[in-house]
C-alpha cells in the first residue's frame, strides 16, 4: 500500500518532463526552421549573376521539359506544378529569378538530390532552370 503515492508521484513527474520534453523539442524545431530558412535566403542572390548566369533566361524550354521529366518529375510532379515528395514549381519564378533557380539546381538544399555536374551539365542545367521558370 505504500507504493500508491510513489506511483503517482513517479507518474506526475514522468508526465510534466514529457510536457516539457515536447515543448522544448518543439521551440528547437521552430528555431531550426527559421534559422534554415535565413540561411537559405541570405545566401540566394537577390540581383546581378552567379556563377557566370544572367538574371535573364537563357536555357531551351523544350529542352528543360525534357530533363525535367527524366530527372525531376518523380519529386514534382509530371508537369512540376502538381507536387508530391518535392514543391510544387508553379510560379517558382516570383520565388527566384533565373540566376537564382541555376544556383538552386547546382547546389540544391537537401533533401533535392545534386544532379550537377552529372548528370547535368552547364547547358542542362540552362535549359532546366529555364523551364521552371516558365511554370
Amino acid at each position: 500500500m505504500q507504493y500508491k503515492p510513489l506511483a503517482f508521484l513517479a507518474a506526475g513527474a514522468l508526465a510534466v518532463a514529457l510536457i516539457a520534453a515536447g515543448c522544448s523539442k518543439s521551440q528547437d524545431q521552430s528555431s531550426s526552421t527559421s534559422t534554415t530558412s535565413t540561411a537559405t535566403a541570405s545566401a540566394a542572390p537577390t540581383t546581378g549573376t552567379q556563377s557566370g548566369s544572367s538574371s535573364t533566361a537563357t536555357g531551351s524550354a523544350s529542352a528543360g521539359k525534357s530533363l525535367f521529366s527524366a530527372n525531376c518529375s518523380s519529386c514534382h510532379g509530371a508537369t512540376g506544378t502538381e507536387g508530391g515528395i518535392g514543391p510544387s514549381l508553379k510560379n517558382e519564378k516570383s520565388r527566384k529569378n533565373y540566376a537564382q533557380a541555376v544556383a538552386w539546381i547546382k547546389d540544391p538544399q537537401p533533401p533535392m538530390p545534386k544532379l550537377y555536374p552529372s548528370p547535368l551539365n552547364e547547358k542542362d542545367v540552362d535549359d532546366l532552370a529555364t523551364y521552371v521558370e516558365g511554370l
